[in-house]
Order: C-alpha cells, then structure tokens, then sequence
C-alpha cells in the first residue's frame, strides 16, 4: 500500500508520544465499528472516563525505555499485546513487531485497528498478531527486544517463561518488564479484595485449548532480575514509578511522585520498568 496520508493519519504521524497517540484513538469514536469498537471502549474504558495529564504521563513513561531501544526494522516482540496500542505504536516507529495474546476478542480489535491506522496513513505497518503463548512460539524466533506490560505477572510456569524468553532473544538483545510491584501492600491489598488470593488456573482460549494462567501474581524487580540473571539475561537498569490509582481525586497528588524527596522510597511504589540484556 502505497498513498498519501489522510489529514488524521499525518495527525498519527505527528504524535509526539505514545500518550497523543492513544489520545487520539479515544477521541476518534468512529474509527471502531461493531465488535472492535465495544472491545476498545471495554478495554480502555477508564481512559474513557478520564485520561488527565498525570496519567498521560505515567502511559507514557512506561514505554521509555522500550521506545530507546528501538531501530528501523528492529525485530521486536510484545507479549500480552492486548488491543494493541504499544505494538503498533513501535511500528509506526519503525520496527518489525509480532504481537501475541491468548485473548482472541482482543487481537481482532488490534488487527482492525492496525488495518485502520494504515488506510489513514497510507502505507503499510510491520506489526502480526497472533494468538499463541509465549511457550508455543518456535524456539529459532530470535528478537532484538522483547516487550510486556502488565503481562509478566499473568504468563505461566514462570520458570518456563523466564527460559523461554531468554531463548528468544538475539543476542546483545533487551527485555523491557513494566509490571505492578509486589512490594506495594496498597496494591496487593486492592488486588485481594478485587480478585481474591494470586493463584495460578488455567485460561480456556477460542479454540478450546488451555494455557495456565497467574491470577495477579504480582511479583518484585528482585525476583525478576534474578530470575533472567540464571539464564543469562543482566539487569540493566530498574526504575520505579507511580504511587496512586487511576482516579481523578489523586490528579492532585501528581507532583508527589516525582518528588526527589521520596527517592529513597521508590520501591515500594506500585510500578517498575525492569530492562534486562542479553549477552553479546
């Protein structure tokens, strides 16, 4: 496909940040029709609600680090794609992506969406998604960065996991971890009256088939590091962000997270982005 943009798709090209981009995905109602749509106002239905400054700049600094390390044509990986905003948005930046998720409802909206984002743009995106667990892709699949957010916490046998995704790296390649953080007992406290104790169950897909699932077991940059450390994988860096929920009554309270004064209590915040690189 080759033609010139739309005037909302060179509004897409102009996107500054991942967080514009969303933006304009949730002012652009018509975009989505039927199945896509509903699934979209579903899955971001509180971005619906409100997406005020302070968490657009939370969704975006969640990327940072993955966006650092993207390249034209680098081959990337994004696990637990969901509707698939971060996969296409490192597309349109120039990467190779294969974005997978065992929700099937979910990869429909995010192949619709892929398609719409390249009539408005006219031209094509390297962005596949499939619907396979991260143990079902072949073991010759080499990346040179492996994404997930909000993912790690949900893939099981976690040791299989870690394995596997340090197998899948090229080497000298990244994974970038932006995950819910254990030590936060706010949030633990939250997710065990939403969704009782973390456990393991499995997770029927479309197609019948079962793939084991974490319920909420959110874990720790510790656990993490030293878990890619075995095979491998170094941490690089860890940094740790965010301390209220998604709610218009703490929009207020944003200048606190970032105060240098609450430096020294940063990992019990409720989020962190893990980079781990794999050996040249």
């Amino acid at each position: 496909m080759t033609a010139q943009p739309t005037a909302l798709g060179r509004r897409f090209e102009a996107s500054t940040d991942i967080a514009a981009f969303l933006s304009l995905w949730l002012q652009e109602r018509s975009l989505l029709q039927g199945a896509a749509a509903t699934t979209f106002d579903t899955y971001y239905g509180s971005f619906r609600r409100s997406f005020p400054p302070r968490m657009q700049r939370f969704y975006r600094g969640q990327i940072v680090e993955a966006e650092a390390l993207v390249r034209p044509g680098g081959r990337v990986l994004e696990i637990g794609c969901g509707l698939g905003t971060e996969s296409i948005w490192l597309a349109l930046r120039g990467a190779h992506v294969v974005a997978i998720d065992v929700r099937e409802d979910r990869l429909s909206a995010a192949r619709e969406r892929a398609v719409v984002l390249q009539r408005e743009l006219g031209r094509d995106l390297f962005c596949h998604f499939a619907a396979r667990s991260v143990l079902e892709l072949p073991e010759h699949a080499t990346f040179d960065l492996i994404w997930m957010e909000q993912t790690f916490h949900h893939l099981e046998p976690r040791v299989d996991v870690v394995r596997k995704l340090a197998s899948l790296l090229a080497p000298g390649g990244r994974v970038v971890i932006s995950e819910a953080n254990a030590w936060n007992l706010p949030l633990q406290a939250q997710l065990l009256l939403r969704r009782g104790l973390p456990r393991v169950t499995l997770l029927t897909r479309e197609d019948g088939t079962k793939v084991p699932y974490g319920v909420e077991r959110i874990t720790t940059a510790t656990a993490i590091r030293e878990a890619f450390a075995s095979h491998g994988v170094a941490c690089q860096s860890v940094r740790y962000f965010r301390m209220f929920p998604n709610h218009p009554a703490f929009d207020v309270l944003a200048g606190l997270e970032a105060a240098p004064a609450l430096s020294g209590v940063a990992p019990l915040f409720t989020h962190f982005n893990y980079v781990g690189a794999k050996r040249a």
